[in-house]
């Protein structure tokens, strides 16, 4: 567990006139077989059908650098759950709702600000734990067929693992590790929940039971500025938010690593209107 003070952690900022990604990558070495595939981007994926994932919403974050990018989903129409590590970047966010292409203004889309920002008390940069950030929407958003809410698991389902469920990850990261900069259209993949035992093999311990991990066959996953974006279970609700994973590459084949919503459903109805079951 000592290696994990030797993280190094990366977040690339985006300047206003082109959007970069925001992503923790911590910095391991290679020691696992390449022939298991996992990895960390949406990569391998393909662009969605336009509105048909009505939860996803991109987050605009103003930084000293320039403006950071990241993803969420709309919990309630007062609520979006992200990233510590893109909530702690400011304390008033931009949220796009109802997007598609996320560089223009579409007639679907509505842009607000958010009104607090909640990060998890217990977020730690270094071990990589508890990433976790609420978002607050003052006034609330209307709900339409463009922009809709994604269901949480029920407490009954707090200890499930969803182990080899086939879950779809999205947002509008990057799509190879050649990109520059973020897509331009939402993109989303599906990839298969791995074990987290497996995971820690690759990721020198860190790994806990609040983090789930999932393989990337086939160079599919996620990437850098698909953080804080959803990972939704087969069976419709999310389970996991993109947290973090390898800075060597999108697609060299490594486990993608995302925060554990079951594990944490007491302190989203501790702190949102949202209810669970």
């Amino acid at each position: 567990m000592k290696l994990i003070i030797c993280v190094v952690l990366g977040v690339a900022l985006a300047q206003a006139t082109q959007l970069k990604p925001a992503h923790v990558k911590p910095l391991f070495p290679p020691r696992r077989p390449s022939n298991f595939k996992p990895g960390v981007r949406i990569t391998g994926g393909d662009e969605v059908v336009p509105h048909s994932l009505p939860y996803q919403v991109g987050l605009l974050i103003p930084t000293e650098e320039g403006t950071a990018f990241c993803g969420g989903s709309l919990l309630s129409p007062t609520t979006v759950l992200t990233a510590a590590h893109c909530g702690e970047l400011a304390t008033t966010i931009e949220i796009v709702l109802g997007a598609h292409k996320i560089r223009e203004e579409e007639p679907e889309q509505i842009r607000v600000n958010s009104s607090e920002v909640i990060v998890h008390p217990d977020w730690n940069r270094l071990l990589l734990q508890n990433d976790l950030a609420i978002l607050r929407i003052a006034d609330g958003v209307e709900l339409n067929e463009n922009i809709n809410t994604v269901p949480l698991p029920s407490r009954a389902d707090a200890e499930k693992d969803y182990l080899d469920d086939l879950a779809t990850a999205s947002g509008w990261g990057k799509d190879s590790d050649a990109a520059e900069t973020i897509s331009d259209v939402l993109r989303s993949v599906q990839i298969p929940v791995g074990e987290n035992g497996v995971c820690n093999l690759y990721y020198f311990g860190v790994i806990q039971d609040t983090h789930l991990c999932a393989h990337g066959d086939d160079g599919k996953s996620t990437c850098s500025g698909d953080s804080g974006g959803p990972l939704v279970a087969s069976t419709g609700e999310l389970i996991g938010v993109t947290s973090f994973g390898i800075s060597f590459g999108c697609e060299i084949g490594w486990p993608s690593v995302y925060t554990r919503v079951t594990k944490y459903l007491d302190w989203i109805a501790e702190n949102s209107d949202v209810v669970i079951n």
